[in-house]
């Protein structure tokens, strides 16, 4: 496994969008998902007003027009019933809301402004060779005293682009400032294929499994990301994408307690609210060896896996791993190293605080949107049901493929039939019309998920 990005499986469904991030080996190395209803906020730019100080945290709770108020950490000299701009950071989830800053960012392709910084930074990752190559067109692109980003894609532009998206950025900043309502949505984050075409540069392909997504990604591409020019294309085959490319496999193993092991190894996950702790099991890896070589080798080799698994879940906060024991002090410095050199890759930040007296490796992850448990599962307990939402998706992916004569017919749990005649309305209208023809909801008790059936067969 690479950990580059290779190909991009994009499939569109009714009430549902995934996107699955290939390696070159076909190893599935991200999972987004965009369901209907249930949008992320993450990035979106409101005008607020605060509702009440915490003098205890120092913080403040803000109307952005939700529900709920969002939460302003470091709040000091702001007033009740102050209008301000704010930044959501981070979703709600539990019994949280979302979080919001006064630290703004406004992503393009090759750039991110950050209104109100004086400087530009550079990845961390940049080589001295390329930025000696685009400091001249970047310099050329930000004027003096500005706040900017320039990000990993930034090699793929010309100078001219830019020049350009600094500009339109720059733009955008002026408008959002000047709107003035609050509560207010002032910039909504992009959808799921507008943030692939904007944050991704993959090696191989962006695969769509719809015609007409097709055409709009290349039209878009051709303005925000012409380096995009010809990677994106049509999967022009009968088997559904991610069954045809190995990824919804992949996605069940992600969803299960016990990730498999080579030669018999298990590595267990435990999500609870505090923490996620994570067991690595010998099982019958090693060949039966159990010297400090065999086992440094199993704890390596599940060092990659459990780190590519907790990427993959976008599992966040305090993870514990629990690793096979060694006995060895160099062996285990070489273990949390290997853990170190696993997350290289991860585009969150991540903090290997090393191995605690009793042989536990610590982690924490930033949290940046909801695990990948919370989108599908009901409970994060041991063999969780899906959630509604999940199984009703998954519901009418099935329904648009299971093709022939007859009425078709939905089988399902009420809770299913629920959220189709809720808030997943439109993706069921929406499943109708690419059928030609009703669909029949039968919501049955005894039904555990859901069922496809096609009646009055001739």
């Amino acid at each position: 496994m690479t950990g580059r990005v290779h190909d991009i499986l994009i499939e569109c469904s009714p009430g549902e969008t995934r996107a699955a991030m290939l390696d070159e080996d076909g190893a599935l190395l991200e999972l987004l998902i965009e369901r209907l209803g249930e949008t992320s906020l993450v990035g979106t730019i409101c005008r607020g007003r605060v509702t009440r100080l915490e003098k205890a945290t120092q913080g403040a709770f803000v109307n952005i027009g939700l529900a709920d108020p969002a939460f302003l950490p470091r709040a000091k000299g702001l007033n009740e019933g102050q209008s301000l701009i704010v930044q959501v950071t981070r979703d709600g989830w539990g019994e949280k809301g979302p979080a919001v800053g006064r630290s703004f960012s406004l992503s393009g392709r090759y750039l991110v402004h950050r209104p109100g910084e004086t400087t530009v930074r550079w990845p961390r990752s940049t080589s001295n060779r390329v930025k000696t190559e685009l400091e001249p067109a970047v310099s050329a692109a930000v004027r003096d005293g500005e706040g900017f980003t320039v990000r990993r894609n930034a090699v793929l532009a010309s100078p001219e682009g830019l020049a350009a998206e600094a500009e339109m950025l720059r733009v955008r900043w002026r408008e959002i400032e000047a709107m003035a309502d609050a509560p207010a949505v002032l910039l909504q984050e992009a959808g799921l294929v507008d943030r692939i075409l904007r944050d991704y540069a993959p090696m191989g392909d962006i695969i769509l499994d719809d015609r007409r997504q097709v055409a709009d990604a290349a039209a878009k591409a051709g303005t925000i990301a012409p380096d995009l020019a010809g990677q994106i294309a049509f999967h022009d085959d009968p088997a559904p994408l991610f069954e045809a490319f190995g990824a919804e496999d992949q996605i069940d193993e992600a969803l299960s307690r016990t990730v498999a092991l080579p030669r018999g190894g298990t590595a267990v996950f435990d999500e609870v609210e505090a923490l996620t702790a994570i067991d690595v099991n010998m099982g019958t890896a090693g060949g039966g060896r159990r010297g400090e070589d065999a086992v440094l080798s199993v704890n390596r080799t599940a060092a990659e896996i459990v780190a590519r698994q907790i990427m993959l879940r976008n599992i966040a906060g305090l993870i514990v791993i629990d690793f096979v024991t060694m006995r060895s002090k160099a062996n285990n410095r070489k273990l949390v190293e290997s853990v170190r050199r696993a997350f290289a890759r991860d585009r969150v930040t991540v903090d290997i605080l090393g191995m605690t007296p009793a042989g536990l490796v610590e982690v924490t992850r930033q949290r940046r949107g909801v695990a990948l448990s919370g989108l599908m599962l009901e409970a994060q307990r041991r063999e969780a049901p899906m959630r509604p939402g999940a199984q009703a998706c998954a519901a009418l992916r099935a329904v648009l493929r299971q093709l022939g004569a007859g009425r078709p017919v939905l089988r399902c749990a009420p809770g299913v039939a629920t959220a189709l005649e809720g808030p997943l309305k439109a993706a069921l209208d929406e499943t109708v019309r690419r059928l030609g023809q009703p669909l029949e909801l039968r919501a049955d008790p005894a039904c555990v998920g859901f069922e496809v059936l096609r009646e009055g067969r001739s």
